[in-house]
């Protein structure tokens, strides 16, 4: 009895295993043959799902790539694959056109055979790719923030810096300082256009030759400080984005994020009056992170005695010598230049009163002009603005 019923079972499970090989087979070739318009419509509907799906992906690369970011090996992968394929598709279409336009009355069952299993095949590999498409289509999935692209202390390096005794006995203060584990907040003021922000700039790029640091970040604070647009500064240094889906990430994240650079300078410029650094803006330093060391300008010196700086460097303006130096370099001069032109250009100076930008700026506009261009300058030349 039982012999029977296992025998009855095995034949069953035999007659199943021989439809699934025999009919399903003989089922798919009948469907090549007389389902050939089907397929094509299926292949031909699955075709522009993918052309629709390869444009939005490179739309999506696109805007990553305006946005500077990375695009992802897998994703450039798949859109090279789309292309492909697409192509292979359109090859596939034409033959198809051709055989329905060659055989539309007196078809040739050969060749329908073949088009008709070659279109089911490619729906089913369209399939699966449009699936795969889905995936990249998640936030991230397509771009990344490259490294190369976060800005850095180094981008700001002015190529023109001259190094003046006036300006070396404050920068190698501050270096000084920055080595100091006992100072953590450190300041340089002195009169508008005396070159602080430049100053800093050189600073921040040399503490980094120096190894003193592994980050340097800058944000200019003015004097109407916007304390959000200060964050979003400070937060490209670090590659952190102080957005996120539910808006705007808060004072407390961008904090934390600080205090797990192990060694990082912030160079707050142009600042006019007292900032609470902790509560206004998420920075720890002093005895909330010792490796967190701020610098700061102003052309305040109350700024300093507000801020509890703890080392404060003034800028003075460049001696005449200095300034002389400069402007020659930038505006090309030299002992064989027309002693017009230099007679001229002492009297520019002289206006400048010593002030790098304003030399700087003058300098430069003046190179390469005829005395007419000098002497019309120097007589449009106001003496510079000290606020």
């Amino acid at each position: 009895m039982a012999y029977g019923f296992c025998e009855s079972a095995l034949s069953n499970c035999v007659g199943t295993l021989l439809a699934d090989w025999l009919v399903k087979p003989v089922e798919r070739q009948f469907n090549y043959i007389f389902g050939f318009h089907q397929n094509v419509d299926k292949f031909k509907e699955r075709k522009e799902e993918l052309t629709m799906a390869r444009a939005r992906l490179q739309h999506e690369i696109e805007d990553a790539e305006r946005q500077l970011q990375g695009i992802e090996d897998d994703v450039r992968d798949f859109l090279s694959k789309a292309n492909k394929i697409l192509s292979d598709m359109k090859t596939l279409e034409n033959e198809i056109q051709q055989n329905m336009r060659c055989f539309n009355w007196c078809p040739n069952w050969s060749w329908r055979y073949q088009l008709s299993k070659k279109a089911m095949k490619n729906t089913l590999v369209i399939g699966e790719l449009i699936e795969k498409i889905a995936k990249f289509g998640q936030p991230g999935r397509v771009g990344y923030r490259s490294p190369s692209t976060n800005p850095t202390i180094e981008f700001l390096s002015s190529k023109g810096f001259m190094v003046f005794e006036s300006s070396k006995k404050a920068f190698d203060q501050i270096i000084e300082a920055l080595q100091n584990d006992k100072v953590s907040m450190i300041a340089l003021w002195g009169m508008p256009r005396v070159g602080k922000t430049t100053l800093v700039h050189e600073v921040g790029i040399h503490s980094k030759k120096l190894n003193l640091f592994d980050k340097v970040a800058i944000a200019t604070v003015s004097q109407k400080p916007n304390f959000e647009t200060i964050q979003d500064e400070i937060a490209k240094y670090l590659d952190f984005d102080m957005k996120n889906a539910q808006g705007r990430r808060s004072i407390q994240e961008l904090w934390l994020k600080l205090q797990k650079e192990k060694r990082i300078l912030i160079i707050f410029d142009d600042v006019w009056a007292k900032i609470d650094l902790k509560e206004e803006i998420g920075i720890p330093f002093a005895e909330d992170h010792k490796g967190c060391k701020i610098l700061l300008t102003t052309s305040r010196q109350q700024v300093c005695d507000a801020m509890e700086c703890q080392r404060t460097m003034p800028l003075g303006c460049l001696e005449d010598n200095e300034a002389r130096t400069l402007f020659n370099t930038k505006a090309g001069l030299n002992d064989s230049s027309d002693a017009s032109i230099k007679d001229v250009a002492t009297k520019v100076i002289k206006k400048c009163e010593g002030l790098p930008i304003a030399i700087v700026t003058l300098a430069s506009a003046l190179k390469g002009k005829s005395r007419h261009g000098w002497e019309a300058a120097y007589r449009g030349t106001r003496k510079p603005y000290i606020g």
